[in-house]
């Protein structure tokens, strides 16, 4: 009698053994998101811009890569409510819109200046839109938006002249200013 039940109780355990893998080989497979990593963030101009802005400033302030228009600006007004359509509405138009570049005091964090790359794909209509309203909402903030044209080298002499109106920079070492990228 022993060893009728010691032959059903094996096959059982077995089905339930097999049933409980696929259980958990479906749920943790299903909890396996579809992403994967990035080669670099920046893309080979945005890194040769970053070069030549990073000689251009020197330690003088901080250089934030790829930063959300939420990060940079915030809606004027509080939320009254967890529903409060005006504020989502202005907020929504901002949190999923970049810069390319966010200059930043080295203490504090005090945001000087936001940058954008502009390549050829700014010359769509639906780029236009976004780059009128970026330039608006900065303008509204009273944080300056400097645009430079996307190329392959960059002169930091340049970007220096450009940016120095709009935060106080004291002129890095001519040398350093002239290493072209």
């Amino acid at each position: 009698m022993i060893d009728s039940r010691l032959l059903l109780l094996i096959p059982m355990a077995v089905v339930l053994g097999l049933g409980l893998w696929r259980f958990t080989h479906f749920v943790m497979a299903r909890r396996r998101l579809p992403y994967q990593s990035r080669t670099a963030l920046n893309s080979p101009t945005e890194q040769a811009f970053y070069a030549a802005i990073s000689r251009a400033v020197g330690t003088q302030v901080i250089i934030a890569c790829k930063v959300r228009v939420a990060d940079v600006l915030e809606v004027r007004f509080r939320k009254r409510h967890r529903r409060d359509r005006r504020w989502w509405y202005h907020f929504r138009q901002i949190s999923a819109k970049h810069v390319d570049f966010v200059l930043c005091t080295p203490h504090g964090g005090r945001i000087l200046l936001a940058i954008e790359l502009d390549d050829r794909s700014h010359a769509r209509s639906d780029r236009k839109r976004s780059d009128r309203f970026k330039d608006r909402a900065f303008a509204s903030a009273g944080v300056p938006l400097v645009r430079f044209t996307a190329r392959r080298q960059y002169d930091a002499e340049t970007i220096h002249t450009k940016i120095a109106p709009h935060i106080c920079l004291t002129t890095p070492k001519k040398d350093r200013l002239n290493d072209k990228l």
